[in-house]
C-alpha cells in the first residue's frame, strides 16, 4: 500500500507501464486485487491538478477478509494526498459476534441525561401503575429495569458528538459528489464550498484534542501513578478461543457451533452435583466445635430489613465501571434509577423479600459467563476461568448480604485462614512460612556443624504441600454448603435465599462475542459474585478444622507454637511431619472430597521440605502412592513460590530468582526509557511500576545487601539515563517537601515494610505476643538465634547479637535488624529498673568513653551483666560480685580487667544503668524493656507504642534526620508543595529542577571534568565569558535579550533579570507580580522563556541552530497562547 506517483492504471497498448517494470505489474496483476477498485476516487490533490495515485493491494487469498473499505477527505494544510481506510479480519475464521449490550456508564455523569432518565420515567408512572395491577414486585422490578434499557439504547449524545457527526456527513455527501460523473460540472460548483467546511472541522476537533490531551498529561502523565499504570500496561488484545478439545474424541473443534457445544457440556457437567457421602457429610459438618456458632442477636442482625439509605449507600461505593449482566445496566446508572422517589417502595419491597423468602427478579437468574484464559494448552476448557456476570442489582443486593455475613464471620473462620477476612493479611502466612522453613534449617546446621550426630536420625523430616484444588469455587456443593451454614448457626431464611442464589442460575457463556445456549447452574458458587469469597471461606472451614482439631495429626512444632496448615481462600499449604501424618491428611481429604464434591489435583500437590535438606529417600514410598513424585529441596535450580512470595533455601534459588527479577525490571525499564518523563515522571513510574512486584515480596523475602545493591543500580540507571550532570541518589530519595524527588529507597523500605512484624515485638509484652502466630513465633526464633531469655535484648543492643551460623543465608532476623537498626533513638534519659539490668547483657551496660583507650576483652561479648554483678535485695541496688566468688573464676581475668576499667574510669557505665548501682526505693521487679523502647521515636516525636505500623510513618521517621542540600533547604516546604502541583512540560520541570540543585552541563563544568573534549571554558554562544549556569541561562547576551523581550512584552517594565533568576531559583514569585496579557500568571512565563531558552541552547549545541532571540521570543509567544488556549478548554470540559 502507499503513494505510487503514478496511476497505476493508465497502461500502454501491450499492457505495460512507463513508471514501472512488467514485472513489477505482472506480479501485482496475477497475485493481488485492488481492493478499490472501481470504488476509488481521487486520491491526490495539486492546484488545479489531481489524479488517483494512492493504492492498497491485498492477496488473492486474503482479499475476503476485507469486509468494508472509506476513502476520507483530508486537509489540504495537511497533506494533498486523500486518507484510504479498511477493515482486516485477523485470524477469526468464526467472526466476533455482538457480545452482550451494555450502557455507557459516562452517561451518568452527563446532566442532559439524567435530566432525561428522569423525565422519562416520570412520563412512565400512569402505564407502570397498570403493570403493578396484574404482576409481582419481581415483575414490575424487570420491567422498569426493560424500560430504562430500551431509553437507553434511543438516547444520543447529540451536543458531545455534533463536530464528529457533522464531519461524517460531509465526507458522506462528498464521496456522493465525487461519484456523480454525470453531473460533474455542476457537482464540482459545490464541493470546494463542502471541502472548506471539511477542512475547518478537521483542524477544529485536531485543535480541541491537542489542547486537552496538553493539559491532561500534564496534570496526569507523570504524577498519577494510576494513570500511568493505566497507559503502561499494553491493553491485551481481545482473546478469541479460535479451538477447543472435544474430552470424548480428543479432535480439535474450530466452528463456533463445536466450540460453543464443548463448552456448554463442560460447564453443564461442572455444574452438575455429584451425589454426596452422607457418613462423610456428618463427619466433616462433626468437626465444626459447637462453640463456633453465632448468637441470636447476630442472627437478627443478618435478618434486619434493608431500607434505601443502605442501598444508596452501597451502591455510591461500588467499583466504577465494573461490568454489568445481561441487562446491561452499570452501577451507575442504577444509582440514577434508585435514587427515583417513586421507586423506593417496590426496590426496598424486593430486596426485602429476597431476603426473608428468597424470592427473586428472573433477571437476577440469569447470568453471562465470561472465560479468562490461565495457562496451559488454551485448547483444554479447564486452563480457562469462569467469571460471572450478574446484574448490577443482584450484586448490590449480595453486596448487601456479604456485608452482614463478614461482620460475623471473623468468629467463625479460624485465624490459619487469611482470604477475604477484613484485618487479616496475605503476608503473615508467607512470613509463618518463612520461619519455619528457617528454624528447620537451622536445627540441621547446626546438627551438621556439631558433628555428633552423622546420620542425623535424631532430626526431623517434615516436609510441607502446597494443596491444589480442581475448579475450586465452582465444585461446591451447594447441599454441603447448606449443612456448613446451619451448623454455624446462620439463619434457615438467610441459608435458604443464599442456596437459591447460587443454584437457581441459568448462565450463557460469552464464546468470541457469541452468547451459548443456557446452562443450568446447580452446583458451585459465581467466581465475581461479592459474595462468593465469604461462602467458600465458611465451606472451605470444616476441612481446615479437622486438621486443626485433629489431635494424632502433629503438624510442625516451632517452641510451643504447633502450625498444621496456613490457607488463603483455596491455597492451602499443609505441613507434614511424618507419614503418619500424611496419611492422616489423605483421610480428611478424602472426606472432604466426599462431603463437598471438591476434587484434589494430586499430579499438581507441590512437596517440599521444610529444611531444606534432600530428604526424598525417606518420603518416596509415601508421596509416590498419592502420584508426587518430586519433593522439593536445595537440590533444586529455583524456588517454589507460594502466595507470591519466594520459599528460598539455598544460595542458588536466591541467585536465580534474582537474577529472573533483575530481568524483568530491565526490560520493563527499557520500555519506560523510551518515553519523555521528567524527573517526577521517572519518580512516579518508579515507586509505582518498575518495583511495584518487588514491594509486594519484600514484605516476606529477605535479601542480601548485595542484593539490594543490584536492585538499586537498576533504579539509579533508569533515573539518570540523559541527565548530566547526575542528580544523587540521596536527593532522588529526599521526601517532596524537602526538595526531594521521593523516591523510595529500596533498602529502605524492605525495612519499612519490616517494621509491620518489628513494632509488635518491641510494644507488646510477651502474653499478647504469644497470642498471635507470627509475634509469637519471631520472638521464638529471635531468642533461638541469639540464645537468648529475651528477644527484646538483641532488637536494643547490636553488640549482644549473635554472629550466626556458617553457611547461613540471610534470613528474617537479618531483616528484623536492619529495621530496628534504622530507628532514631537515644537511651541516655530512661530509667531501667534492677530486674531489667541483670537480665542484659554485660556489653549493654558499660561504654568506652571517646577519650580513653581502654580495649574492652573480647569475653566481654559473652557475658550477662547478672556473671558478674549481684542484686542486694535490701537495699534494692546492684552491685559488683565479690571477686573471690567462684563463678567469677569461669572468665579468667576478664571480670578482674573490667572492674579495674570502672574503677579507673576508662570504662563507664551507661545513664540508664547506672542509677540501679545505687541504693533506691524497692520497685517493680518484673523485667520490663519498656522505659528503653519508650525512647524510640517516630513521626512529631510519638512514642513507638503510638503509631500505626506503616512503611510510610517509618520511612518518613527515617528521613526527617537526613538533611537536604542547601539549595534545596533554602526554599521552603509550601513553596516546594506549590511547584510539584504546576502542571509542566518535561523539559520545563526538568530545567528549573536542575537549575535549583545546580546540575547543569554548562561549558566550565565540562571542561574541568574532561578537558581533552572541552577545550575551553568560555561559553560556546558568546565566545566572551566563562560559562556557568546563570550565564547559560541568564546573563549570555543572547539569552539576556531574550529575558528583556519577555519583560518588556509579558511583564512589569521595572522586573530586573536578577529578580527573575532569584524567583526561580527560590520558588518565591512574590517579586514577579504581574502580567501584561490575562488569562497567565506571570510564573509560568518565566517557567514557558527559561524551558525555551534550553531549548534553544540544545539545538545550538546539537544542530548549529543559530541563536536568534527573535526566533526564540516568537516561540514563547506560541507557548504562552496554546497554554492559555489549554487552560481554556479544560476549564470548559
Amino acid at each position: 500500500m502507499g503513494d505510487f506517483n503514478y496511476q497505476y492504471k493508465d497502461r500502454r497498448m501491450d499492457g505495460t507501464l512507463s513508471s514501472a517494470p512488467k514485472e513489477w505489474t505482472d506480479l501485482l496483476d496475477d497475485y493481488y486485487i485492488d481492493i478499490f477498485g472501481d470504488d476509488k476516487q481521487i486520491t491526490w490533490h495539486s492546484g488545479r491538478n489531481s489524479a488517483i495515485l494512492d493504492y492498497v493491494f491485498c492477496s488473492t487469498n486474503a482479499h475476503h477478509q476485507i469486509p468494508s473499505i472509506h476513502q476520507q477527505y483530508l486537509s489540504p494544510e495537511w497533506t494533498d494526498h486523500e486518507l484510504l481506510g479498511f477493515t482486516f479480519k485477523y485470524q477469526d475464521n468464526n467472526g466476533r459476534g455482538p457480545g452482550s449490550w451494555k450502557a455507557n456508564p459516562f452517561l451518568a455523569r452527563n446532566r442532559q441525561f439524567r435530566k432525561a432518565l428522569a423525565e422519562f420515567l416520570l412520563a412512565n408512572e400512569e402505564q407502570f401503575t397498570l403493570i403493578k395491577s396484574f404482576s409481582t414486585p419481581q415483575q414490575q422490578w424487570d420491567w422498569v429495569k426493560a424500560e430504562v434499557k430500551i431509553f437507553i439504547k434511543s438516547f444520543q449524545l447529540e451536543d458531545l458528538n455534533w463536530r464528529k457527526k457533522q464531519l461524517h456527513q460531509l465526507l458522506s455527501k462528498r464521496n456522493k459528489m465525487m461519484r456523480q460523473h454525470k453531473h460533474r460540472g455542476l457537482v464540482f460548483q459545490g464541493l470546494d464550498h463542502v471541502n472548506t467546511q471539511i477542512k475547518l472541522l478537521q483542524h477544529t476537533i485536531a485543535e480541541i484534542e491537542i489542547l486537552k490531551a496538553g493539559k491532561f498529561w500534564r496534570e496526569n502523565g507523570e504524577k498519577s501513578a494510576g494513570f500511568l499504570k493505566r497507559r503502561a500496561l499494553a491493553r491485551e488484545n481481545q482473546r478469541s478461543i479460535t479451538e477447543l478439545r472435544d474430552p470424548t474424541t480428543d479432535e480439535l473443534c474450530r466452528d463456533q457451533q463445536g466450540i460453543s457445544t464443548i463448552a456448554t457440556n463442560f460447564y453443564s457437567t461442572l455444574f452438575t452435583p455429584d451425589p454426596t457421602d452422607s457418613v462423610a457429610l456428618s463427619t466433616l459438618i462433626r468437626s465444626i466445635p459447637g462453640h463456633l456458632k453465632i448468637s441470636s442477636e447476630q442472627q437478627e442482625s443478618l435478618m434486619l430489613s434493608i431500607d434505601m439509605e443502605e442501598l444508596l449507600e452501597d451502591s455510591k461505593h461500588t467499583r466504577r465501571l465494573s461490568s454489568p449482566g445481561p441487562d446491561g445496566l452499570p452501577y451507575e446508572i442504577l444509582y440514577l434509577v434508585l435514587k427515583y422517589p417513586p421507586l423506593h417502595a417496590l426496590v426496598t419491597d424486593v430486596f426485602n423479600t429476597a431476603l426473608q423468602k428468597g424470592k427473586f427478579p428472573k433477571s437476577w437468574n440469569e447470568t453471562i459467563m465470561c472465560l479468562l484464559y490461565k495457562k496451559g494448552d488454551p485448547a483444554h476448557m479447564k486452563n480457562y476461568r469462569p467469571l460471572s456476570l450478574a446484574n448490577s442489582d443482584y450484586k448490590l443486593f449480595t453486596r448487601c448480604i456479604n456485608r452482614r455475613i463478614m461482620d460475623v464471620s471473623t468468629q467463625l473462620i479460624s485465624r490459619h485462614q487469611l482470604g477475604f477476612i477484613p484485618g487479616r493479611y496475605i503476608a503473615e502466612n508467607g512470613m509463618i512460612c518463612q520461619l519455619i522453613m528457617e528454624d528447620a534449617q537451622r536445627k540441621w546446621t547446626v546438627a551438621e556443624q556439631r558433628d555428633d550426630d552423622p546420620t542425623f536420625g535424631s532430626l526431623d523430616t517434615d516436609i510441607g504441600l502446597l494443596l491444589d484444588q480442581e475448579k475450586a469455587y465452582d465444585r461446591v456443593n451447594l447441599d454441603y454448603l447448606r449443612h456448613v451454614l446451619l451448623k454455624f448457626g446462620f439463619p434457615r431464611p438467610l441459608v435458604k435465599c443464599i442456596y437459591k442464589l447460587m443454584g437457581d442460575n441459568l448462565i450463557r457463556i460469552n464464546l468470541n462475542g457469541h452468547l451459548s445456549s443456557e446452562v443450568a447452574k446447580l452446583r458451585g458458587l459465581k467466581q465475581g459474585d461479592p459474595l462468593s469469597p465469604i461462602l467458600y471461606n465458611l465451606a472451605f472451614e470444616p476441612f481446615l478444622l479437622a486438621i486443626i482439631n485433629d489431635r494424632q495429626f502433629q503438624g510442625y512444632l516451632m517452641g510451643t507454637e504447633r502450625t498444621k496448615l496456613l490457607c488463603y481462600a483455596d491455597d492451602a499449604l499443609v505441613f507434614v511431619h511424618d507419614s503418619a501424618d500424611l496419611a492422616r491428611l489423605q483421610i480428611h481429604m478424602s472426606r472432604y472430597c466426599g462431603a463437598s464434591n471438591a476434587k484434589f489435583n494430586y499430579d499438581k500437590v507441590e512437596a517440599f521440605s521444610v529444611s531444606g535438606r534432600d530428604t526424598w529417600d525417606i518420603w518416596e514410598t509415601s508421596l509416590a502412592q498419592i502420584h508426587i513424585n518430586h519433593l522439593h529441596s536445595v537440590e533444586d535450580d529455583v524456588p517454589l513460590i507460594y502466595l507470591g512470595f519466594p520459599l528460598v533455601q539455598s544460595r542458588l534459588q536466591r541467585v536465580n530468582f534474582m537474577g529472573s527479577l533483575v530481568t524483568k525490571i530491565k526490560i520493563a525499564t527499557q520500555i519506560h526509557s523510551t518515553r519523555s518523563l521528567s524527573v517526577v515522571g521517572r519518580a512516579t513510574v518508579l515507586n509505582s511500576l518498575l518495583l511495584s512486584k518487588l514491594w509486594y515480596i519484600l514484605r516476606v523475602t529477605p535479601l542480601t545487601l548485595a542484593d539490594f545493591k543490584q536492585l538499586r543500580s537498576l533504579a539509579i540507571q533508569f533515573l539518570r539515563k540523559n541527565i548530566f550532570p547526575v542528580i544523587p541518589w540521596s536527593v532522588w530519595t529526599l521526601p517532596k517537601e524537602q526538595g526531594g524527588l521521593g523516591v523510595i529507597d529500596i533498602q529502605l523500605q524492605a525495612s519499612a515494610l519490616y517494621f509491620r512484624w518489628l513494632q509488635p515485638l518491641l510494644v507488646y509484652d510477651q502474653s499478647t505476643i504469644d497470642a498471635h502466630p507470627v509475634s509469637s513465633l519471631l520472638s521464638h526464633h529471635i531468642r533461638n538465634v541469639n540464645n537468648c531469655q529475651f528477644h527484646q535484648i538483641p532488637l536494643l543492643f547490636p553488640s549482644s547479637r549473635s554472629q550466626g551460623l556458617l553457611k547461613q543465608r540471610t534470613g528474617t532476623v537479618d531483616m528484623i535488624y536492619r529495621a530496628v537498626d534504622y530507628l532514631p533513638r537515644s537511651f541516655g534519659s530512661a530509667r531501667i529498673n534492677t530486674a531489667t539490668a541483670m537480665a542484659l547483657p554485660l556489653q549493654a551496660a558499660v561504654f568506652v568513653p571517646p577519650s580513653s583507650s581502654f580495649v574492652l576483652p573480647l569475653r566481654v561479648k559473652e557475658m550477662m551483666v547478672a556473671d558478674v554483678f549481684q542484686y542486694d535485695s535490701r537495699l534494692n541496688f546492684v552491685h559488683w560480685k565479690d571477686t573471690r566468688d567462684p563463678s567469677l573464676l569461669t572468665w579468667k581475668r576478664t571480670p578482674s580487667t573490667v572492674f579495674k576499667g570502672l574503677a579507673t574510669g576508662k570504662l563507664q557505665f551507661q545513664p540508664y544503668f547506672e542509677p540501679v548501682c545505687s541504693p533506691a526505693p524497692l520497685e517493680d521487679s518484673v523485667v520490663s524493656f519498656a522505659p528503653l523502647i519508650e525512647q524510640f521515636r517516630l513521626l512529631d516525636d510519638q512514642p513507638l507504642g503510638n503509631v500505626q505500623a506503616s512503611a510510610k510513618a517509618f520511612r518518613r521517621a527515617v528521613l526527617s534526620s537526613v538533611v537536604s542540600p542547601l539549595a534545596l533547604r533554602k526554599i521552603s516546604a509550601s513553596s516546594w508543595k506549590f511547584f510539584w502541583s504546576l502542571s509542566l512540560t518535561t523539559v520545563q520541570r526538568n530545567v528549573i529542577y536542575r537549575l535549583i540543585l545546580g546540575r547543569i552541563p554548562h561549558r566550565r563544568f565540562l571542561h574541568f571534568i574532561m578537558p581533552k573534549v572541552f577545550v575551553s571554558p568560555l561559553c560556546p554562544v558568546c565566545l566572551s565569558m566563562n560559562d556557568s549556569p546563570s550565564h547559560l541561562l541568564f546573563h549570555c547576551p543572547s539569552k539576556e535579550k531574550v529575558w528583556q523581550g519577555v519583560i518588556f512584552e509579558f511583564l512589569w517594565p521595572t522586573t530586573s533579570i536578577l529578580d527573575i533568576k532569584e524567583a526561580l531559583l527560590q520558588l518565591d514569585f512574590s517579586n514577579v507580580w504581574y502580567c501584561q496579557i490575562a488569562g497567565i500568571k506571570p510564573f509560568r512565563i518565566l517557567i514557558i522563556t527559561l524551558g525555551q531558552l534550553w531549548l534553544a541552547h540544545m539545538r545550538f549545541i546539537y544542530d548549529n541552530v543559530p541563536m536568534d532571540h527573535t526566533a526564540i521570543l516568537a516561540s514563547i509567544r506560541t507557548s504562552v497562547r496554546q497554554t492559555i488556549a489549554e487552560d481554556q478548554c479544560h476549564s470548559l470540559l
